[in-house]
């Protein structure tokens, strides 16, 4: 279950401060993979990617592309 054909690339749904859903992109979380935080990862990932176009809003990954993975909801 992957949001894209490569296995480090991670769904992440973004949320405006009301809850409603405004977008899915696809992370590149392969440069984050070896941090011990996998939260902080999940975010450090976002923020790269986003390159603050989304700042604000609730991002969602249910499954980061970490070792110790589990769902994280972060604010961006």
């Amino acid at each position: 279950m992957n949001y894209a054909e490569d296995p480090f690339m991670c769904r992440v749904d973004f949320f405006r401060a009301s809850g409603k859903w405004y977008t899915t992109e696809a992370i590149d979380m392969i440069k984050v993979w070896g941090e011990s935080d996998m939260i902080d990862a999940v975010h450090k990932a976002i923020v790269f990617h986003t390159n603050g176009r989304l700042n604000g809003m609730t991002a969602v990954c249910l499954e980061p592309y970490h070792e110790h993975s589990h769902p994280v909801m972060v604010i961006v």
